[in-house]
């Protein structure tokens, strides 16, 4: 009979391996002195952006990097650590880290992987300032209605011009008279 405790881990570090296989990018944080609530609130922010935030004992969370062959990250969990997986946008992902550690200093950015890419908390600065897909969607979708604009424009232009002769005509007959 195997004992709750390994059973516990075995299904910890299961679920852990599904997670890791359905990501693409992962983020380590450390958050040593956060208090309940305010983890708590950290999470609800992050599955507002298709996120699960996992907090495991970093022994078996090194276990299951070191057989994924994700050894640049064992060197990220030290102390209270959480691994954020994200499975939409990662840059929301950042931006929501960043975000939430401006109002809570006790939250810290340890690195993690961004589409296979190692990053360090210097690439968070530079990762915050990229748009996200929806804010580039826009632009994009503002960049195709302006030419449209434009072109329905241009046409109107061309219709106006007969039109206005026209009127000028009119105009000096009508004072001619």
């Amino acid at each position: 009979m195997e004992r709750i405790g390994k059973i516990y881990r075995s299904t910890i570090e299961k679920d852990f391996k599904k997670k890791l296989s359905s990501t693409n990018s992962l983020f380590v944080v450390k958050y040593s002195g956060l208090k309940a609530p305010e983890l708590a609130e950290f999470r609800n922010n992050l599955s507002r952006v298709q996120s699960k935030v996992f907090v495991a004992k970093n022994s078996l969370v090194r276990r299951v990097l070191k057989e994924a062959q994700l050894e640049d990250l064992i060197s990220l969990l030290e102390g209270q650590a959480a691994v954020i997986f994200a499975y939409d946008d990662p840059l929301s992902i950042c931006k929501a880290i960043s975000a939430f550690s401006k109002k809570h200093a006790a939250l810290e950015f340890a690195g993690g992987i961004l589409e296979k890419r190692l990053v360090n908390k210097n690439d968070l600065a530079s990762l915050v300032n990229i748009p996200s897909k929806d804010e580039l969607r826009a632009k994009l979708v503002f960049c195709m209605k302006a030419g449209i604009n434009n072109f329905v424009f241009i046409l109107s232009g061309i219709l106006r011009k007969p039109l206005n002769v026209l009127n000028a005509i009119k105009n000096k007959k009508e004072g001619g008279k």
